[in-house]
């Protein structure tokens, strides 16, 4: 009852006030003392809802008294007026958004922190809280894993049971991991949290030169003690029984966690946009017969020896990529031959509809989970972190290697 008056009270712009709260009787009326406005309210014998016994639902206020910002219109209010836009996938929820649906749907002004706090609520609602999700975090692993057994899950913990990593790979990454090239991209991005942390992604490429996801995990921060942790889970996963190849950033805590885990491996830094640099597949060449197999290309005033049979070419792109170069491309079509006879089987349609066999379903919902009572028992309580005050990042730093914006020097007005 008392949310319908609260409604109706913001709707017509105006503020009222509870004169009498008590288990037996609930009394409004309007704030300005010579307006008629009242409702009362008395509760009806062993039950716990309550009767309107007076209404006089005419306000006889002036215009002047209406107002434009509504006290009752509560962060919890506004979260109700916003739960299925939040549900809704195609909308963006921001603070902004809600001030301008409020604007338009009641005709009251909210601050930017109100409409904020509103969509956290609605998040909390929806999602859960995040003590909440934490607490329930090894229940849904062990869904995750029971749903799709060679699913490879871990947490680990501090001694007083705080959430400190985690450790994720689907099992239909893991299955179409046997069919990718064996190069892996590391990566890491900040969360934006109540708990903040960051994210670790893992991914290689599949046959169609494609992003796959492999697996993912949760840190505090970018450490050496966080990557070599998972780095010792992904290798637990991934079973690794071939030369692999790392790329990342410059991020020395990750070359630290290769060096440490998979020390057999290559490591390699990632150059921004390195492929734009590379010369096109299709560039024009002049092809002069060596050998039935072997040929000499002269591109752009360059000769490089390209060999067929042995799958080699001096600018050394068709033995790395192992596919054919821009020089073999050449000399195939002179020969009316089939590029894909000289590709690896890594780029085949074979290979890269056996990496995507695997799928992943949902767990359900959270009603219908049947969890073991050692998993109910597992104790996972948020990490011990500082919960900074004010507005959360975004946007990512943007180091100078990806700047798309040319570098400018400063020039004072002495320089000549």
């Amino acid at each position: 009852m008392t949310k319908f008056f609260y409604s109706l009270e913001i709707n017509q712009k105006v503020e009222v006030t509870a004169v009498r709260s008590c288990s037996k009787r609930y009394e409004l009326k309007c704030i300005v003392d010579k307006c008629g406005w009242n409702v009362r309210a008395t509760r009806i014998k062993i039950f716990t809802l309550f009767r309107v016994i007076k209404y006089h639902n005419i306000h006889e206020c002036s215009v002047d008294a209406r107002k434009s910002d509504q006290k009752h219109a509560t962060s919890n209010f506004i979260s109700e007026q916003i739960i299925e836009n939040v549900r809704d996938k195609k909308i963006e929820v921001t603070p902004a958004f809600v001030e301008n649906e409020m604007k338009k749907k009641f005709g009251i002004d909210i601050g930017y922190h109100k409409a904020w706090y509103a969509i956290q609520k609605v998040v909390a609602c929806i999602r859960g809280t995040p003590e909440e999700n934490y607490q329930i975090l090894p229940s849904y692993l062990h869904m995750m894993v029971a749903k799709h057994p060679r699913t490879y899950t871990s947490i680990k913990r501090d001694a007083q049971n705080r959430f400190a990593y985690l450790f994720f790979a689907p099992a239909a990454s893991v299955a179409g991991w046997s069919y990718c090239r064996p190069v892996i991209a590391v990566d890491a991005m900040f969360l934006k949290s109540k708990y903040r942390g960051v994210l670790f992604v893992v991914v290689s490429k599949d046959a169609n030169n494609q992003i796959f996801p492999l697996c993912f995990g949760v840190a505090d921060s970018e450490n050496n003690e966080a990557y070599i942790w998972f780095f010792g889970e992904m290798r637990k996963a991934i079973q690794v029984h071939r030369e692999l190849v790392f790329l990342s950033d410059r991020n020395q805590s990750i070359a630290n966690g290769i060096r440490k885990v998979f020390p057999e491996a290559h490591h390699g830094i990632c150059l921004y946009h390195f492929e734009k640099n590379l010369k096109q597949r299709h560039a024009k060449a002049t092809v002069f017969n060596l050998d039935s197999m072997l040929f000499r290309i002269n591109s752009e005033g360059i000769e490089f020896i390209m060999d067929l049979k042995k799958r080699t070419c001096d600018c050394l792109e068709f033995q790395l990529d192992e596919l054919p170069c821009p020089h073999a491309i050449a000399a195939i079509n002179k020969r009316y031959l089939q590029k894909s006879d000289y590709s690896s089987n890594w780029y085949s349609r074979e290979t890269w509809l056996k990496t995507y066999e695997g799928h992943v379903n949902t767990v359900g919902d959270k009603k219908s989970w049947e969890i073991p009572q050692n998993v109910q028992s597992e104790i996972t309580k948020p990490p011990d972190v500082e919960i900074l005050q004010g507005r959360r990042q975004k946007k990512r730093h943007i180091p100078a290697t990806e700047s798309s914006v040319p570098f400018k020097s400063t020039k004072y007005s002495r320089c000549k």
